[in-house]
């Protein structure tokens, strides 16, 4: 019997099934978009509108009746007829006997008579005669009355019934969330419940022998489960109702078991970690679909986060995530939040991927690639600082995940990168990374005048040119130089006082900038962003305190820095040399922009 049944476990590790798991690794685009074309809300239920905050709506939600409903007071004052006061002026003032008052919460009553005025406060009922309020520190008291003596302010200072909230105002749609200011639309509204999605339950176990819960340290070979507290954080934040099923021993038997038990359970979604890699113990897909289940998505090309299964069973959702911390995580923010999100109704389930500027540097890579980033303001929009090091310190400080696709080259510093970010709001039902944009390496050329430098940059921009990189050069004129006409229509409106003038013709762009001096970084951003794709950018004749430089000649002044290149002045050498060291130079910029230092 042990040998028979070895046999057959063998018989399934080889056969459709196995197959069906070892495919090509998918697309994360292409599976995320079949989670959540299989994907369905659970179901629907009413709440009173007082408790709907943060519920996702089921339907078009309208208001019942307009707020405040009534005309009020928008200013503590005097209620009075505009007619007797609209021509006050200091040599004809007015004068208002006041006959009665308005107070807050009680019904409109009848209100001054022309030529008289009633006490009001703000909040208060616009009476049924009167139809505007006179701020009080517009007025002075005089005997019974009160005494306008300038003309009346435009505004009237009262609140019409439907100002704060139009009658049949949509509140929500169909897959919105109600919000806390949305829920006081409703109230006021007269909307008593509202028919939401329900919450998706989710019951979590995680798999693995060597897992042991906290509190205590673990034994020897054995690890903590954080998985389980984590992600039971995470799903409560994207609004499931969680139930942790505990921790699964590596046994097919045992797996399984606890599956039948989930499925005859109150549960919309049986999400596991752990087990779900193609190692000899990694059983929770085959558990699955020998259980029946109708596999969706598999394996991701994605590291972290590849080892992913997705399937339906009875109306139920099965979902896996890698045991790893990081591919958990990387797997859980990019397919099983938006499909649990969609579980629970909502229209948008994709957080924004943002192009975020670089700091620091990314090895290239060939395969598309999760990398956890800290995220800060900068003057253009983020700024991303990749962490690596120990992987529980990256995820509590990760702010954003950099998303690199496939055949990603090495990202210097500046480089704009594709971040989803992780602490922003859903805003979109489709998910798109646009490709990363490399910063250029930057090189400037230094010596002294007369030492060759701009021979040296007419022939690399000649060679790198034909290996088919993009060239930027910044030139700097310290006494200035001509770029217009004198007299010409461009030239009349910079005189003029314009900040900024562009000469735009069929073949080429010039922008005189006329409001400040930019500096050496101002410069290269400049060239940078005026050349799409720029691969390289040549500076002749700055001050390079710092960076890489090619030295040609003697310098003109100290270096705080060697240059990373020295040339001799270029008359000095003959002509076969100059060609030479621009090829090896060429060659060395080339893979400088391809394979980073």
């Amino acid at each position: 019997m042990v040998a028979e049944a070895a046999t057959a476990r063998n018989r399934r590790t080889n056969g459709p099934a196995c197959a069906i798991l070892e495919a090509m690794a998918g697309q994360l685009e292409e599976v995320l978009r079949a989670l959540l074309g299989a994907a369905e809300p659970v179901g629907v239920e009413w709440v009173p509108a007082p408790e709907a905050a943060g519920r996702v709506s089921a339907e078009e939600v309208r208001s019942h009746r307009c707020a405040p409903g009534f005309a009020r007071a928008a200013m503590d004052g005097y209620v009075c007829h505009d007619e007797d006061v609209r021509n006050a002026s200091p040599d004809r003032p007015v004068y208002l006997c006041l006959t009665g008052e308005c107070r807050p919460g009680k019904p409109p009553a009848a209100g001054p008579r022309r030529g008289e005025a009633w006490v009001t406060s703000t909040g208060a009922a616009m009476p049924l005669q009167g139809d505007r309020v006179l701020p009080v520190e517009l007025v002075r008291r005089e005997g019974s009355g009160v005494v306008l003596a300038q003309p009346p302010p435009a505004k009237r200072h009262v609140v019409r019934p439907d100002e704060e909230l139009a009658e049949g105002h949509q509140v929500a749609c169909a897959g919105e969330v109600f919000t806390p200011g949305a829920v006081a639309a409703l109230v006021a509204g007269g909307v008593r419940e509202v028919r939401v999605y329900r919450r998706p339950r989710v019951v979590l176990f995680c798999t693995g022998d060597e897992l042991t819960e906290p509190p205590g340290p673990p034994g020897p070979g054995r690890v903590l489960n954080t998985n389980a507290y984590v992600l039971t954080a995470e799903l409560s934040q994207a609004g499931c109702v969680v139930e942790y099923g505990g921790i699964l021993p590596d046994r097919p038997e045992a797996v399984r078991a606890a599956f039948s038990r989930a499925l005859a359970g109150p549960y919309d979604v049986v999400l596991t970690t752990g087990g779900v890699s193609v190692g000899r113990h990694d059983r929770v897909p085959w558990a699955w679909l020998e259980l029946g289940a109708r596999k969706v998505a598999g394996r991701v090309d994605l590291k972290p986060g590849g080892p992913f299964f997705a399937g339906q069973l009875a109306g139920r959702w099965a979902v896996a995530l890698s045991g790893s911390p990081a591919a958990c995580l990387a797997a859980y923010h990019l397919l099983a939040r938006p499909l649990l999100l969609r579980l629970g109704g909502h229209r948008r389930v994709v957080r924004p991927v943002v192009l975020a500027t670089l700091r620091g540097a990314l090895a290239a890579t060939d395969r598309p690639r999760a990398v956890w980033a800290k995220l800060q303001p900068a003057p253009h929009g983020l700024e991303a600082s990749p962490l690596g090091g120990r992987v529980l310190e990256s995820l509590g400080g990760a702010e954003g995940l950099l998303l690199l696709p496939a055949r990603t080259p090495y990202l210097r510093p500046g480089s704009r990168v594709p971040c989803l970010l992780l602490h922003h709001r859903e805003v979109s039902d489709e998910f798109g990374v646009p490709r990363p944009e490399p910063a250029p390496v930057v090189v400037g050329v230094v010596g002294a005048s007369g030492a060759g430098k701009t021979s040296v940059v007419e022939g690399l921009v000649r060679r790198l040119k034909e290996q088919g990189l993009v060239v930027a050069v910044v030139k700097h004129a310290p006494h200035g130089f001509q770029l217009d006409r004198e007299g010409s229509d461009s030239d009349r409106a910079a005189k003029a006082g314009a900040s900024s003038v562009v000469l735009a013709g069929d073949r080429e762009v010039a922008l005189r900038s006329l409001s400040r001096s930019l500096s050496l970084e101002g410069a290269v951003e400049l060239a940078a962003r005026g050349t799409p794709g720029a691969h390289v950018v040549l500076v002749e004749g700055f001050r390079h305190p710092a960076g890489r430089t090619i030295l040609v000649g003697p310098p003109k002044e100290a270096h705080v820095e060697p240059p990373w290149c020295v040339l001799p002045a270029w008359s000095d050498l003959p002509e076969a040399s100059r060609e030479r060291l621009l090829d090896d130079l060429a060659g060395r910029l080339n893979h400088l922009v391809t394979e980073g230092e």
